[in-house]
């Protein structure tokens, strides 16, 4: 306690030198708050386009459909399963879906055919949890075919050009179905979409899920069921309720880090880059303590000197040093904190619009509002603090260590 007294009255003494150091670090604090709320805002907007655009944030499936992608590893939800999934935490939503690959082509002579990716959607579920069917651009979603009328189908954009359809058109799909058999039917193209995604746009199709079970006679099997969580908070709880309802000895669970992986190296690229600019406030942070310290060091050698003379130990000057560096660092943290979450709470709720033709239709292309947004990520906040103590930690380092080295005989000289 007493080294925490003659710390503080020893910031007092040059009050001048002390608001500027403080000042810069409460600056470069807020500047890193800033720049870290961006981060995070950005990664939940690239997260929610790359997961809400397909994925999803869970997927579930047979132990081995990810590996064969056959229809004899299709997956059959019972009643119970039917109901954990309704019961899922956080609000979290779900949605049955069948894949197949095959080729499609016009239905005209001569046609040439072309690879698809047949997707058999709940459309009303789908329509609520993914983006897949708000990128439709044309015509309206596929139904199951009635009293005898034609399958339907809808295209990518991209695909029904390459193929020269147009809405009313039909095309003919083939694919291997059940009984690994080949089967073939012609179907009406009743709409497009457009999602910005060149394997989406240009490689699949959507149908009406009962259409495609019934397409590739496979009754209620599945390929895998889509989780989407609205609460990411909730993804751990969903997590262990989905493990509780589908035994990983029969099913597999699949968190989105691994049905997108290449957004979570982006991430990883982008954390080093964003650390690296605070890695550039810190080295300014860092000097600013130096300075200030060793300025205060050097004016105060009578002061150590009379210290020593007195009985105090070069470790207990040594300490005094370094208290005086932590204080001015927590004093920056404290304020920069008070002032830095406000501010990102209140831009979180009020996202900052972009301007300018070409950043606004570069980001179209992926689907993303040109907007800057903000969210507070509980690491970063974490890890900010403890970065800036050991900062001011090593700033004092230098100056505590010639503190300690006071003689006596140095204060009879200053004087």
């Amino acid at each position: 306690m007493l080294l925490l007294t003659l710390a503080w009255r020893n910031l007092g003494r040059s009050r001048r030198r002390t608001a500027l150091t403080l000042a810069a670090a409460v600056f470069a604090t807020l500047l890193m708050i800033l720049n870290l709320a961006v981060s995070a805002g950005s990664q939940r907007r690239w997260i929610a386009n790359a997961v809400e655009l397909y994925p999803g944030h869970f997927q579930v499936s047979a132990r081995g459909y990810r590996d064969t992608h056959a229809l004899d590893d299709a997956l059959v939800l019972t009643p119970g399963q039917h109901a954990a999934l309704h019961a899922l935490p956080g609000g979290a939503g779900w949605a049955p879906r069948l894949e197949s690959f095959g080729l499609v082509s016009a239905d005209q002579d001569r046609a040439t055919g072309r690879g698809v990716q047949l997707l058999g959607l709940d459309v009303a579920r789908e329509r609520a949890l993914s983006r897949l069917l708000r990128g439709m651009n044309a015509g309206r979603t596929p139904a199951r075919a009635r009293d005898g009328g034609p399958r339907e189908i809808v295209l990518g954009d991209l695909l029904a050009r390459n193929l020269g359809a147009k809405l009313g058109d039909s095309v003919i799909a083939v694919s291997a179905d059940a009984f690994g058999s080949q089967t073939a039917d012609r179907f009406r193209v009743v709409g497009t979409f457009h999602l910005g995604s060149s394997e989406l746009d240009g490689f699949a199709a959507i149908l009406d899920l009962g259409e495609l079970q019934d397409f590739l006679g496979v009754g209620a099997g599945l390929s895998h069921v889509a989780i989407f969580a609205p609460d990411l908070r909730a993804q751990p709880a969903i997590a262990a309720a989905l493990a509780a309802a589908f035994p990983p000895e029969r099913f597999e669970v699949v968190a989105w880090p691994q049905l997108v992986p290449e957004v979570v190296q982006f991430f990883r690229i982008k954390d080093v880059g964003d650390w690296l600019k605070n890695g550039l406030l810190l080295i300014v942070v860092g000097f600013g303590l130096l300075n200030t310290i060793l300025m205060s060091v050097f004016e105060r050698v009578r002061e150590f000197g009379v210290l020593r003379a007195i009985g105090m130990r070069p470790r207990a000057i040594c300490g005094l040093v370094v208290m005086e560096s932590l204080l001015l660092s927590l004093l920056g943290i404290v304020l920069g904190f008070a002032l830095g979450i406000p501010l990102v709470l209140w831009l979180e709720r009020n996202p900052i619009p972009l301007s300018g033709a070409e950043l606004r239709a570069s980001l179209a292309v992926f689907g993303l509002e040109p907007v800057l947004e903000f969210a507070l990520s509980r690491s970063a906040l974490v890890a900010l603090p403890a970065v800036l103590f050991g900062v001011g930690l090593l700033a004092a380092f230098v100056p505590a260590v010639r503190a300690s080295r006071s003689r006596p005989v140095d204060a009879l000289r200053e004087a």
